[in-house]
């Protein structure tokens, strides 16, 4: 029998349901996952509330999490039982065992634990693309990063700071000042202040605004990320923690910037390029330039209170189910 999160309606952290179920065998192209480590996200929050609908009762949300394979199926080559192992993007997650298509797997490389690879493959995937793909990030270029001691806004601070980047950083209150400056950032704005960003960053710049903004807060920091980024910039939006943003209302006039909506499939397409991006990332983790990532664990019985935990926006780093 297997530990397993059901959901029979949709609504708030109370929907969840702790059962357990029978997981059979693989089929052609699949493995049996014994999972270890589940990373929570907060696109996790849109699934269990119905915002992103799911295909029929009962649901098991969450994207990603690490593990070991226990059984593979006819077909399977590239993995065999006892292989470590990682993935993202592949709904279904919330559960001790599980059936996945063996594509969907990154390596786990030694020296990484399966909390760390929870913790930092969907968010390691999208910080390094965002920083490589969307904007290559280079020496002297200064970036905004919202959230910047949050999950993926840790990654991008301390990944610019390796690519010699100066980072600006904003996070949601004054408490989590000191935490995106241990990522690395040079400036850090409590958006709880009512502290002028803008005119701070035009300080910075020497009125020119910033080379790149990193968004993944959305409808709250938007108008923000807008009148920050310089001439000729990047505005990069790829998330929407505090909702989709409305680029219409927002948009500025007589500015000519390149306003992106980057997606993790639109940056990495090939389980190929994932693999290459996600070893480069726990390279940097190994070697100790991207810190020691900030996690959270929670027994998975436990999902109700790290998703609370979450929407508190009191968290900082990465949330992990562990089994």
């Amino acid at each position: 029998m297997s530990l397993v999160i059901h959901q029979y309606a949709f609504g708030d952290a109370g929907t969840f349901t702790v059962e357990q179920e029978n997981v059979g065998e693989p089929g052609p192209g699949e493995v049996r996952l014994r999972q270890r480590a589940i990373g929570v996200n907060y696109i996790d929050l849109a699934f269990r509330s119905g915002a992103i609908a799911g295909n029929g009762f009962p649901v098991t949300i969450g994207l990603e999490a690490a593990g070991d394979v226990e059984a593979v199926g006819p077909g399977v080559t590239a993995f065999t039982v006892g292989d470590r192992v990682t993935y993202t993007s592949v709904p279904g997650a919330n559960a001790e065992k599980r059936l996945i298509r063996a594509s969907s797997l990154l390596r786990l490389p030694d020296g990484i634990t399966y909390e760390q690879g929870a913790a930092l493959t969907a968010k390691g995937l999208t910080a390094g693309a965002l920083i490589t793909k969307a904007f290559p990030v280079g020496k002297g270029d200064v970036i905004l990063v919202h959230a910047a001691a949050g999950g993926v806004g840790s990654l991008l601070v301390r990944w610019a700071k390796v690519a010699g980047a100066v980072v600006i950083g904003t996070v949601g209150s004054a408490s989590k000042i000191a935490a995106a400056e241990a990522n690395g950032a040079d400036h850090v704005y409590a958006l709880d202040s009512g502290e002028d960003v803008v005119a701070g960053i035009e300080r910075i710049t020497n009125g020119k605004g910033v080379h790149a903004v990193f968004d993944g807060v959305g409808r709250d920091t938007v108008g923000l990320s807008l009148r920050a980024v310089a001439e000729d910039g990047t505005a990069a939006l790829f998330g929407g923690a505090s909702g989709q943003p409305d680029l219409d209302a927002e948009l500025v006039s007589g500015k000519r910037i390149t306003v992106i909506r980057p997606s993790l499939d639109s940056m990495l397409p090939g389980q190929e390029q994932r693999q290459s991006l996600i070893d480069e990332m726990f390279r940097l983790v190994v070697a100790g330039d991207l810190g020691e990532p900030a996690v959270t664990t929670y027994p998975l019985r436990d999902v109700a209170r790290a998703h609370r935990d979450l929407e508190s926006r009191r968290t900082t780093g990465s949330l992990v189910l562990t089994v």
